[in-house]
């Protein structure tokens, strides 16, 4: 029988369990974060000619996917919440319901700069890489996900770990009928019928009456960060 070391993630509370195997005996342990990169940087031999190793920090909770240069840090996380304060111009829909959504987002090293924003529909399950993605049915993101901001000044983060907070303010942006299209939704509605259709709803309803698949997974939205 195969001794082995399992590390299991949960997407929904951020608890880290190792899973150790010894023939028939079975234990698991939960560990931090911290603890798990400590894991990582003594298990990994690091060549003397090698380059710098970059460390990211703290994640936002939430994390899917990380990329990091010495410019900047990239990231996708996982929006757990199905409700947020949405507006079209100047008309609140306060804790309006909405699909499972990801975010993709660059936060510059040297002066914590938000760019590259950008938001997608994922089926509502845990995420996975093949986990397939749905035409956004609101307005101000274009068909790649990326998301235009106006004139909207974002806030910097010199602690990646705070840019949690982002997902919600990036929502709160006030939507005008900037790239939005009818025909991302199956019952054809312009923005305001449709905002008005779904303010009463529940989150299930988008997935049986309302997005349309684009032909993506999340392992797509993920390789463009």
């Amino acid at each position: 029988m195969e001794d082995r070391v399992s590390i299991h993630f949960s997407v929904e509370d951020g608890i880290i369990e190792v899973e150790q195997k010894k023939g028939p005996l079975i234990s698991r342990k939960e560990i931090s974060r911290d603890q798990l990169l400590n894991c990582f940087r003594k298990s990994v031999y690091i060549r003397e000619d090698a380059p710098p190793v970059l460390s990211s920090g703290f994640l936002p909770l939430n994390t899917l996917a990380v990329r990091q240069t010495k410019e900047s840090v990239s990231v996708v996380v996982w929006y757990p919440r199905l409700r947020a304060d949405l507006s079209l111009y100047k008309t609140p829909y306060p804790d309006f319901p909405i699909p499972r959504l990801v975010f993709g987002f660059s936060v510059g090293a040297a002066d914590g700069a938000v760019s590259a924003c950008r938001i997608g529909v994922i089926a509502d399950e845990t995420p996975t890489p093949d986990t397939i993605m749905y035409h956004y049915p609101f307005s101000n993101v274009d068909s790649s996900g990326s998301l235009c901001i106006g004139a909207n000044t974002l806030p910097k983060y010199k602690e990646l770990r705070k840019a949690a907070g982002l997902p919600a303010l990036l929502l709160s942006i006030p939507n005008n009928f900037d790239r939005f299209d009818p025909s991302d939704n199956q019952l054809g509605l312009d923005y305001r019928d449709l905002m008005q259709h779904l303010k009463d709803k529940e989150p299930a309803y988008y997935y049986t009456d309302i997005l349309i698949p684009n032909g993506q997974t999340l392992a797509h939205f993920i390789q463009h960060m």
